[in-house]
This record gives C-alpha cells, structure tokens and sequence, in this order.
C-alpha cells in the first residue's frame, strides 16, 4: 500500500511538473508542485532499497529526511492556503512568521540529530523509548515543528472550504481538511509517544496502542492531503476531457486543408516565438494551425475564379467552396512554377463561413473543418 502511495505522490508531482512548466510564474501551483515533491520524496526515502543506500552513504539520511520532508510538505500547504486567501504583501508577512517559528524548530532538530550518535540517528523513534535523550529531543522538535504547521493549514483549510463556490474545489478543500485533522492527531499521538518514551519501556501496553493509533491516522490523514490537494485538478482535467477531445479531432480534420495552403505559401508558417506558443497543448496548435489557414485563404483571394466571385459573401455551400479553393490552388501552383501575377487581381472579400464570421474564432474553425473535409472528399474523388 505504501508503495502504491509512493508511485501515486510522484505520478501527482510529475503532472504538477509538466504543468508548472506551462506556467513557471504561478505561486500557488509551484507551491502544490513543491509540496507533493517532497512528500514523494520523504515516503522514498524510507523504502528498500534506497533507505539502505542512503543509510551506506551517511548512518540516518533517511530518517532525517523523512522528518523534513513531511515538515516541508505540512509547511508548503499552509504557504498554499496563506498565499491564496490574503493580499500578497499581508501573505508575505505572515509566511515569514511562520517561517521562522517552523525554520527555528527544524534547524534544532537537525543539530540535535547531527550531534547524536549513529545509532540514534539511525532510527531516533526506536531510540527515543530508551529514554531521554538526543533521539527524544529530535522526535519533539520535528513533531512540534509539523504539527505547527499542520494547525494553521488546518485553521486556514477550514475558512476556505466555507467560502469555496465551485463543487469540485469545495470537495476537494473538504478532503484535505480531513486530511488535515488526521496529521494534526498523528502527530500529536507522536508528541504523546516520545513524551510516553521518557517514563514507559517499549513492551508497554499503553504504548504499543499509541503507535497502532498513530500508524491508523497517519495512513488516513497523509492520502487525505494528497487527494485533496490532487482532486480539484483531476475533476478539471476531466471536465476538460471532452474539449480536449473536440479540439484535437478539429487539429487533425484541419491538417488537408493546412497542407495545401501552407504548400501554396511555404512562408506562411506563422514563427513561434519562445514562451508564446505550447508546443504540446493541443488548444495551441489547433488556434495557430487555424491562423495560418486563415491568413492563407486572404493570401488566395487573387487566385479565386473570376466568374465565382459572387459567392464570396458565404452564400455558396461547402462542397461549392471547396471547389473554387482547389482551383485557386491550381492556379497558385502554376504561377509559382512559371513566376506570373495573379490572374484576377485584387478581391475585398474571400471565402468566408456560413455564418458571416461571427461566433468568433470557434465557429471559423468549425467552418475550416467543414472546408478541409470536402476539399479532402474532392481529391479523394479526383484521384479515384
């Protein structure tokens, strides 16, 4: 199971990646990036074989790094909650505070941890029940230190699931607070734990409970805050699933009539310009590749059949249409192999839609799919 939550935490971080490459500049998905990494990370650390690694290169890395890590990952969700509930210079402020209460209790617990001995620093929860010393004095840092974080994400959690409108971020924000409320309680019974260490021998009955309650509510609450903070981006991906369907059947469907304009005017690719244009999202791709369609067609107008030009306005129908479009493209081929103008001179109005051009840019691309798909069934049928 915790392997499954380890490879689900890094599929969570790698689409938080790709997305964060999208939009380097936004705050908050580069504090959800951050935060799902270094859960990721601290699960990792503890699993074989790379706990046995580390642990060959210095006695207590994974440890260590495990109590960072999901200090980090609590401290990067109050960030979340902070940065996206107050005015920026009100959040700052208050991030540094509480940086520097959690900043504090860390850089404590990692001197405490660094001046122990090996076997304490390589596992200080077993080591904290034989009594006190530098193993109990980490455990309590690095408790104290999540669990304050875990309180004020958990305070700011609860004031935004009340203001929430939308569904799926009012679910999501519901299931992370209740993730919330079972790390605040995990780490509580872990303060209880180390505190029960100092008195109690580690057959105690008392405390064998403490820890079965502790791993009970750490594998509740810790899913709860991944889900939570994945669930809303998940629903909207799939809200979005049929768009994203719509608008790459239109990519394809567009690509004959692409290729023959952008055939007729080799120049006509419109120059990406770095950070302007995603490469790899479809919306881009099918809005640029119906631009340069669309400023193909004005570049054809001279080519049009003189005769036909009445039909100019979108009163002719597609198959009609498309007609004339292949015999511009005729004509435009043989004035690039023998070097002569334009036959017809210069028109005010070219192939237009049906619809006069209004609908915006959504309803010229579906025109243009209707105009690639009978100039594709025309070829088909002259070659045939």
């Amino acid at each position: 199971m915790l392997v499954t939550f380890t490879l689900l935490l890094w599929a969570g971080t790698a689409l938080k990646g790709l997305q964060l490459l999208r939009a380097p500049d936004d705050r908050l998905l580069r504090t959800v990036a951050s935060g799902l990494a270094t859960a990721a990370i601290a699960f990792t650390v503890g699993r074989h074989p790379v706990e046995g690694w580390l642990d060959g290169v210095y006695p207590g890395i994974p440890s260590l790094v495990r109590n960072l890590g999901m200090t980090a990952a609590f401290y990067l969700v109050l960030s979340f909650f902070v940065y996206s509930a107050q005015q920026h210079r009100r959040a700052v402020g208050e991030m540094l505070r509480h940086r520097a209460i959690v900043g504090g209790l860390l850089a404590l617990a990692v001197l405490t941890w660094a001046l122990a001995p090996a076997q304490v620093r390589l596992d200080p929860r077993a080591a904290s029940y034989e009594g006190f010393g530098h193993a109990t004095v980490f455990q309590a840092l690095a408790a104290l230190a999540t669990l304050y974080s875990v309180f004020h994400a958990l305070r700011h959690g609860v004031r935004r699931v009340r203001t929430a409108r939308r569904r799926h971020l009012r679910i999501g924000l519901s299931v992370l607070v209740i993730g919330l409320v079972g790390a605040l309680l995990a780490n509580l019974l872990s303060v209880v734990m180390t505190l029960m260490g100092i008195v109690l021998s580690p057959q105690a009955p008392a405390l064998t409970a403490a820890q079965l309650a502790y791993v009970v509510v750490i594998l509740f609450g810790i899913p709860g805050v991944a889900f939570g903070l994945a669930y809303p981006i998940v629903a909207g991906m799939v809200a979005a699933t049929p768009v994203w369907w719509r608008h790459w059947r239109q990519h394809r469907a567009l690509r004959p009539l692409w290729t023959e304009v952008t055939r007729a005017f080799p120049a006509l690719t419109l120059r990406r310009t770095i950070g302007a244009v995603r490469p790899w999202s479809i919306h881009a791709r099918r809005y640029r590749r119906a631009c340069e369609i669309r400023d193909g067609l004005v570049m054809l107008a001279p080519y049009y059949p003189a005769a036909e030009r009445e039909d100019a306005e979108g009163t002719a129908t597609t198959e009609r249409c498309a007609a004339r479009l292949r015999e511009a493209l005729r004509v435009r081929a043989e004035a690039r192999a023998d070097g002569s103008e334009p036959v017809g001179g210069e028109v005010a109005t070219v192939l237009a839609p049906r619809n006069g051009g209004g609908g915006g840019m959504d309803a010229d691309i579906r025109w243009l799919v209707e105009l690639s798909t009978a100039l594709r069934r025309g070829q088909f049928v002259e070659s045939g």
